[in-house]
């Protein structure tokens, strides 16, 4: 089907050079857009130059296009006119505001994945267009107070996208902006996710998993722990498999945490990037999904294992209360609230298990989806 827009849109984000939460939604959201046929230009733009073929997989045969700024801008004679462009009582990153005029001339719409403190996309309101369309997506969990000069920036955005109500709350009571909307983000690969066959549990062993980033945030150490927990203390017969790249060091840590507590047979280590393409392979493998992360904002990893028939189990971090509150077992206080309800679901009967999950992945398609989100999100750039 051909583009039959008049509008084109730029997404813009703050770093495109590794396949992250923020940089597969920058390109998840891309790709949304060019599907609804409403745009005939889509582009992504990021300040530094973006390895294009960590994304080819996602894209695919879409004309989807990629910005950064110009090689030069990097360089100390970029810096340089600059300081001298300042001492001349122009702007200070002069060389960036005229590149986001430019910009601001080639586009209606505009969409900015950003963050409290993020100032990436600031010179692009130098040349605000009353007539165009600015909205921003605040892609990590904060309760941050913006700077009055900060907040009289995002004042000029049509809307600023949230993920959950403390923070719809909190921006719009603290922060003073009228603006702000609470959407969810959408999954890449859903279909794959969706596909998958209904857990079975009919396994005497329940195989609980983690894949993402090793790193100290995600504290993997309660998953050691809780499986500590449950087979150690509690005679039970849970695995563990941990998926990822990331911190080396914290990975050696967590080797050792699991040779401490004897669990080797118990919880595997698969070291290794997945490409967004086949993870819905890793959630086949597992009946339970483990969220202990100290700070989130969805994580997206939560909804991928609700689309595909696994049941979710965390704290109470990002937007988890909100998309799965009225479950039990999935947020929990702390540790040994995770650990009372992970062992709740173990004593579940398998016919109790089956309809518990069958329920989550049912309300994840009817209130969860991405068609129920993109539509949402379509209607704020009407």
């Amino acid at each position: 089907m051909s583009k039959v827009g008049k509008n084109s849109i730029v997404i813009c984000t703050p770093y495109l050079t590794t396949v992250g939460g923020t940089e597969i939604e920058a390109v998840l959201t891309a790709l949304h857009f060019y599907d609804t046929h409403k745009y005939e230009k889509v582009v992504i733009f990021s300040p530094s130059k973006c390895n294009a073929a960590l994304f080819e997989d996602l894209i695919e045969n879409r004309a989807i296009s990629f910005l950064h700024y110009p090689i030069f801008f990097g360089s100390n004679w970029a810096q340089f006119l600059n300081r001298m462009f300042k001492k001349w009582g122009l702007s200070a990153f002069f060389l960036e505001t005229i590149y986001w005029f430019f910009i601001s001339l080639r586009f209606t719409h505009f969409f900015v994945l950003t963050y409290p403190g993020s100032v990436y996309f600031f010179p692009l309101f130098r040349f605000y267009n009353p007539h165009k369309k600015y909205l921003a997506k605040i892609t990590m969990w904060h309760f941050t107070l913006l700077s009055t000069a900060h907040q009289l920036v995002y004042k000029k955005f049509h809307k600023i996208i949230v993920f959950n109500g403390n923070q719809e709350t909190f921006w719009k009571e603290k922060n003073t902006l009228s603006n702000v909307k609470c959407l969810d983000i959408m999954i890449f690969n859903e279909k794959k996710f969706l596909s998958l066959p209904e857990k079975s549990f009919y396994d005497d062993v329940l195989c609980l998993g983690y894949i993402g980033r090793f790193s100290r945030d995600k504290n993997i150490d309660d998953m050691i722990l809780l499986i500590d927990f449950l087979n150690n203390k509690n005679q039970k017969k849970c695995k563990l498999i941990i998926q990822g790249d990331g911190d080396l060091s914290y990975l050696h840590e967590l080797q050792a945490l699991v040779l401490k507590y004897q669990l080797d047979d118990f919880i595997i280590f698969k070291i290794g990037f997945v490409s967004p393409n086949q993870t819905h392979e890793f959630y086949s493998k597992i009946d339970v999904l483990l969220v202990t992360s100290t700070h989130e904002g969805g994580p997206m990893t939560s909804l991928e294992a609700a689309a595909s028939g696994c049941y979710v189990m965390g704290y109470d971090i990002g937007a988890m209360q909100d998309r799965f509150g009225s479950f039990p077992y999935v947020v929990n206080a702390n540790f040994n609230s995770l650990c009372d309800s992970a062992l709740a679901f173990l004593n579940l009967t398998t016919f109790e298990k089956l309809a518990i999950t069958n329920e989550f992945r049912h309300y994840y398609i009817s209130k969860l989806s991405n068609a129920t989100k993109g539509q949402q999100l379509n209607h704020l750039f009407e």
